[in-house]
């Protein structure tokens, strides 16, 4: 199966047999050529996989979010209804709700209650609409499951948009950069990288409950248990 990711540290989490893994940053054009070329092979479903910014303010960092829908630009893309269910089972309390993707990283509490007000979207993230589209375009099931990294009243400061780089690995340089000419900054980014700790501990737990195809019936069944960090073999991260 195919999972679209923005971080690479992300995609290495997604990564097991049998699951081709794309790190897109926030454009999942780049990618879509190779990504129909492996749907035209044989892969089956799409998903969409990472963190995101929380929009409900119930939602806490390290909550996930299982979308029913994703949206972009006032168009909605319905999730498969079985899979999700599937997903949300295996996730304990996770949200049932809609993923709102934008361009641009949200770094602002007022912009996020914004979307959310006038979405009613649950979550938002960079891919997860793109995503849809490809997979509606290509007639696969598709799915999105998120992390909360920050929440709606988590202000992220400039130097986290620049913090990555194309192909979703860290931009160091421009990070240190931008906290050199703007060190106010630092208590801000501690936090946010607080967050993401707690976000990524909550991705690596619901990774192996989810099971190496994620919850797929449409995938070969391989023993639940398997995806300890230590016995993943990782399938090639096409970034």
């Amino acid at each position: 199966m195919i999972v679209i990711t923005g971080l690479r540290a992300e995609a290495r989490i997604a990564s097991a047999p049998g699951v081709s893994v794309f790190a897109c940053n926030g454009n999942v054009g780049r990618r879509a050529h190779a990504i129909k070329r492996a749907v035209s092979a044989g892969a089956p479903a799409i998903l969409s996989f990472g963190i995101a910014g929380g929009l409900s303010s119930h939602l806490m960092t390290g909550d996930w979010v299982v979308a029913t829908g994703v949206m972009s630009g006032g168009r909605r893309i319905e999730t498969d209804i079985e899979w999700s269910s599937r997903v949300a089972e295996r996730l304990s309390g996770a949200e049932l709700g809609d993923i709102v993707t934008v361009a641009d990283p949200v770094l602002h509490p007022g912009h996020k209650r914004r979307l959310h007000v006038e979405t009613g979207a649950s979550a938002v993230d960079m891919e997860s609409f793109q995503a849809a589209v490809l997979a509606d375009e290509l007639g696969v099931p598709f799915v999105a499951v998120r992390v909360i990294a920050d929440p709606v009243n988590r202000k992220l400061p400039p130097a986290a948009k620049l913090g990555l780089k194309a192909d979703g690995s860290v931009a160091l340089g421009a990070v240190m950069r931008s906290l050199f000419w703007s060190p106010s900054q630092i208590p801000s980014l501690v936090s946010v990288t607080s967050d993401a700790l707690i976000a990524f501990r909550a991705l690596l737990r619901g990774r192996d409950k989810l099971g190496p195809h994620f919850a797929s019936l449409l995938c070969p069944t391989v023993a639940e248990g398997s995806l300890s960090n230590a016995g993943r073999r990782a399938e090639p991260i096409l970034a």
